[in-house]
C-alpha cells in the first residue's frame, strides 16, 4: 500500500519505486514500438520529434533548477545523465557513430541505475520527483528507439568510442569537482551538506570509492555489450 510519507520521500524498492519503473517502461517502448510501424518519412518526423522533446526537457529542466540563481555544487548540468540527456537527441539526428555508441553504453549501464538504484528522496508531493524519472525516461527512450527501430548494435569498437567519451569526462569533471567542492559524476569529495547516495558511499571513502566507480564503468560496458557479441556469434536459425 502507498505510505503517506511517500508523499514527501521517496522510499526506494517500495510501491511507488515499482509503479514508477513499469510507467517508465511503457513510455519507454511507446516510441520505438510506434516507430516501427511507421513509413520512412512518418518515422523520420517521429524520430525528430523524440529527438526535439529530449532537448526542449533538457533545456526546460536546468532552467528550472537554477531558476532563483546558479546552484553551482548541484545544479550545474554536469552529471554523466545530464550530458547524456544532450547526446540522446543528437545520436538520434545526427547518426553519427561514436555518440549512438555512448548513448548506448551509458544508458545501458549507467542511466538505468536510476530505475534500480534512484539517487532520489523527494516524495511524489514534489517536482523534483516527477523531473528525476522523466529525465531518465527519455534518455532511455532515445537509446532503446535507436536499437529497436535504427538498428543499432555496439561491437568492440563502440566500446571503446564509449570508454574514450567516459574517459574524457572524467578527466574533465574531477577537477570541476575540486573547484567548486561538487561531486559531478559521483567522483568528488564534496562537503557534508551534500548527499551521496548509498550505493556510492559503500565504495569506500573518497578518492577510493572514486576510483572504484571509475573502474566499474568499463566492466560495466562489458556486461551491456556481451549479449550483443554473443547474439552476433550464435548461427541464424535454419528455415
Amino acid at each position: 500500500m502507498y505510505s503517506p510519507d511517500g508523499w514527501h520521500h521517496f522510499v526506494p524498492y517500495g510501491g511507488v519505486h515499482a509503479l514508477m519503473v513499469m510507467a517508465s517502461a511503457i513510455l519507454i517502448a511507446a516510441p520505438a514500438l510506434l516507430g516501427r510501424r511507421l513509413n520512412k518519412i512518418s518515422e523520420t518526423i517521429l524520430r525528430r520529434a523524440l529527438a526535439a522533446l529530449a532537448l526542449a526537457y533538457w533545456v526546460a529542466y536546468a532552467s528550472w533548477w537554477n531558476w532563483h540563481g546558479i546552484d553551482w555544487r548541484e545544479g550545474l548540468p554536469l552529471h554523466l545523465c545530464d550530458l547524456n540527456g544532450l547526446i540522446a537527441p543528437y545520436a538520434l539526428i545526427t547518426g553519427q557513430r561514436w555518440a549512438r555508441a555512448t548513448l548506448y553504453f551509458w544508458t545501458a549501464a549507467l542511466t538505468s541505475q536510476a530505475f534500480i538504484q534512484p539517487a532520489l528522496t523527494a516524495g511524489t508531493a514534489s517536482l523534483v520527483f516527477w523531473a528525476f524519472w522523466a529525465a531518465h525516461t527519455i534518455i532511455a527512450a532515445c537509446a532503446v528507439y535507436d536499437i529497436v527501430v535504427h538498428g543499432f548494435r555496439p561491437r568492440w569498437a563502440d566500446f571503446s568510442r564509449a570508454v574514450t567519451a567516459s574517459l574524457v569526462y572524467a578527466v574533465a569533471i574531477v577537477p570541476i569537482n575540486g573547484w567548486l567542492d561538487a561531486d559531478y559524476g559521483y567522483l568528488g569529495d564534496p562537503s557534508p551538506d551534500i548527499s551521496i547516495p548509498t550505493f556510492v558511499l559503500a565504495l569506500g571513502p573518497w578518492p577510493q570509492r572514486a576510483v572504484i566507480l571509475a573502474a566499474l564503468v568499463p566492466l560495466g560496458f562489458i556486461v551491456v555489450l556481451l549479449p550483443w557479441l554473443f547474439s552476433a556469434a550464435s548461427p541464424a536459425p535454419q528455415s
